[in-house]
């Protein structure tokens, strides 16, 4: 990195912290006049503050930035030994960038790759070192089927796409001795640090960003349906809107009085330490609960956010992470939890559920463009939730067996 460029960094980041202290003094002076103001509600500012969720706002820029082609660059950050954003293993993160769309309109795409937990250890340990392809919602050209170019509902878009390696779900906020960890005695659980990092990057590079598409797949669709919202309001303007995708991040835990099941969720309860973030308000919000506590809290106090969740009934890769064996089992616990919230919040909280597919994501994959539900292809309902016209509808589909 350059002087200028270092310069720059150092600049932003005191940026970053003085428009974090602006908006907990509007918060403040609204709340104790009783007004309101578009976006989260400044009661919730406060909450989230007095949890910590902003508290590595502002803390951390990228030490290197390098031409990763096609339009890409590179952002490296600085380990700062151990205490900056960085992967499980101490390794430093990465995160990619590519301009060129609507200055207006930002994608930020979080990465997946599994988790790790004591004994448990299925999780990416370091971060990508290449570019996303142009596949999904990284296809500038949208999909060429041979007979037809479907369209990307993206493609105007800048985008942002953070590598995923803390093992947390892009949640925890932790370093935990374990003697038994394969890439080391230490893991380094920086989830928070990580997402911060990168939300923070992207209102670098792309400061004027008022249509935010938050996005993740698999863990980090976990990540974007979990605390990624919270940060992003002390980030980005409040009156930004905030479209949320979580693709195939099920935040569906089976809480079967079963032992090895209950013992999972203590263990990545002690080792992420995520609950400290809870906003005190949410008292159905608990390691121990279903992560969609968290979703309603925030949209029943946001006016400029909504949210997609897509997911198939038979994904194989969530059963096993959620010691679901079958499709009946995994649908039933999938159903059980975002039933409440689709009825909750029918304007606001639509899902994309595909059923007879253990397929896992798709929103950096060609079903992006191919997989349907009803009939209707994901492409098309995601350029209706981006819209937000009639053609965002709730699809749950009717169980249709595994072949």
């Amino acid at each position: 990195m350059t002087r200028s460029n270092r310069n720059r960094s150092q600049s932003t980041r005191s940026a970053r912290v003085v428009l974090r202290a602006a908006l907990l003094v509007v918060a403040f002076a609204t709340v104790a006049f009783h007004g309101n103001c578009p976006g989260l509600d400044p009661r919730a500012y406060l909450e989230l503050h007095a949890a910590g969720v902003d508290k590595y706002v502002g803390h951390f820029a990228p030490a290197t930035e390098e031409d990763a082609g096609n339009g890409w660059t590179k952002h490296t950050f600085d380990t700062a030994d151990g205490e900056g954003p960085i992967c499980i293993d101490g390794s430093p993160l990465t995160v990619f960038t590519r301009g060129g769309g609507h200055p207006k309109k930002l994608a930020i795409f979080l990465d997946g790759g599994g988790a790790c937990w004591q004994d448990f250890y299925f999780c990416s340990l370091q971060a990508d070192q290449t570019a996303p392809p142009d596949v999904g919602l990284f296809a500038r050209d949208g999909f060429d089927t041979g007979a037809e170019v479907l369209p990307n509902p993206l493609a105007d878009y800048n985008i942002v796409a953070a590598s995923y390696c803390d093992g947390s779900v892009w949640a925890g906020d932790n370093t935990v001795v374990d003697p038994n960890f394969p890439a080391g005695g230490v893991r380094h659980h920086r989830g928070l640090r990580n997402l911060t990092a990168a939300l923070d990057l992207a209102r670098d590079e792309f400061p004027v960003a008022k249509e935010i598409f938050l996005s993740g797949s698999s863990a980090g669709g976990v990540g974007a349906a979990a605390f990624a919202p919270s940060v992003a309001r002390f980030v980005f303007d409040n009156r930004a809107r905030l479209n949320v995708f979580n693709d195939a991040g099920p935040v569906a835990a089976n809480l079967a009085p079963i032992p090895p099941i209950q013992q999972a969720i203590a263990a990545r309860a002690a080792d992420w330490q995520f609950g400290q973030f809870y906003p005190e308000s949410c008292t159905t919000c608990a390691p121990d609960a279903q992560a969609t506590e968290m979703i309603k809290w925030r949209l029943a106090r946001d006016t400029r956010l909504r949210e997609a969740f897509y997911s198939t009934d038979g994904d194989a890769t969530n059963r096993f992470f959620v010691a679901a064996p079958t499709q009946e089992i995994y649908r039933a616990i999938l159903l059980s939890v975002h039933d409440e919230v689709a009825a909750a919040f029918p304007d606001t909280y639509k899902r994309f559920i595909r059923s007879g597919d253990d397929s896992h994501t798709a929103l950096a994959t060609p079903l992006f463009y191919l997989g349907e539900a009803n009939g209707v292809p994901l492409n098309e309902w995601t350029q209706s939730f981006l819209d937000d016209d009639a053609g965002w509808i709730d699809i749950v589909e009717d169980f249709v067996p595994l072949p």
